[in-house]
């Protein structure tokens, strides 16, 4: 089984665990694991010889503590707290991969999106580096520089947005917190290097605003609220565009949406991917340069 199978299996085995809050007897979590398509597939057995391997690496990775419990007849957490919810989506970064490496036989009934994410192989070294708290060497290639630079930063959170996948860290060299996409790193390796986190970051909170991977350091969130035909709107109410996002007005007519967010590029590049199903109501300096995007777009086309 590879690598990726392995730190899969047992992120699956903790947020299991974490999710039931009961003690689990093994081969109730040996059926789960093998219940699980990939798993499946790579591993027609779980043994409770190799469960017991297992739980010293979950200790490392994750800082989750399982143990027996004879009282309760089976598997518990006994000591961490409850991993975040963006380690569901390390989750299916992880079984995307394994899931892609499956039989061709499949293929007839499944059919995935050609454009496949780069650089999550970076994901499991940059999580270990996080929860070590070490420093991280690799090669940065900018999409407009012609020759990749040498980074050496303190690696804080990592952070996924449109099917890509990006690290935020300290740049010791730069003075600051930096953002990097996993596509764009080459030759990542772990230093011996120890470092403590600003002293002011929170990592839960610092994206709270952000629709994206922007997060502007001198400006507040905005109240953005955003007009949207029925049709359009049934989507976006399914699949909220942010988690502030909350309803104004729902009729048959229209959706009025509010989202408290920053007013960045990415979000402007959203709005505009809605076209004529979306107006900007305020506030009043985004609904003016939309407006002006869409006047220049029609004068190239008249042009």
């Amino acid at each position: 089984m590879t690598t990726h199978a392995h730190f899969l299996r047992q992120l699956l085995l903790v947020l299991r665990l974490q999710s039931l809050r009961r003690a689990v007897p093994f081969e109730e979590l040996r059926d789960y694991l093998l219940e699980q398509t990939s798993l499946r597939d790579l591993a027609p057995n779980y043994s409770q010889r190799t469960f017991q391997r297992d739980l010293p690496k979950i200790a490392e990775r994750f800082g989750v503590t399982i143990a027996h419990d004879r009282r309760a007849g089976g598997y518990v957490v006994t000591s961490t707290d409850p991993l975040p919810e963006g380690y569901q989506r390390l989750l299916d970064a992880f079984e995307l991969q394994e899931f892609l490496r499956l039989p061709t036989a499949l293929s007839p009934f499944v059919q995935w999106e050609s454009r496949r994410p780069l650089g999550t192989e970076w994901l499991q070294p940059l999580l270990r580096a996080v929860q070590q708290r070490r420093q991280v060497a690799f090669q940065y290639h900018k999409f407009w520089d012609d020759e990749p630079s040498a980074r050496t930063v303190s690696p804080l959170l990592l952070k996924e947005f449109k099917g890509r996948w990006y690290l935020l860290a300290h740049d010791p060299a730069r003075q600051g917190l930096r953002c990097f996409g996993l596509d764009r790193i080459q030759a990542l390796e772990s230093t011996a290097h120890s470092f403590e986190p600003p002293a002011d970051f929170q990592p839960e909170a610092y994206y709270a605003h952000s629709f994206g991977i922007i997060r502007p350091d001198h400006e507040l969130p905005a109240d953005i609220v955003l007009a949207l035909k029925p049709t359009q709107g049934q989507y976006l109410k399914s699949f909220p565009l942010h988690s502030s996002q909350r309803v104004l007005v729902d009729t048959d007519e229209e959706l009025l949406i509010q989202l408290t967010v920053y007013n960045t590029h990415d979000l402007l590049m959203e709005l505009l991917s809605l076209g004529d199903q979306v107006q900007v109501l305020a506030p009043a300096s985004l609904r003016a340069q939309l407006k002006q995007i869409h006047a220049a777009a029609v004068s190239c086309c008249t042009t």
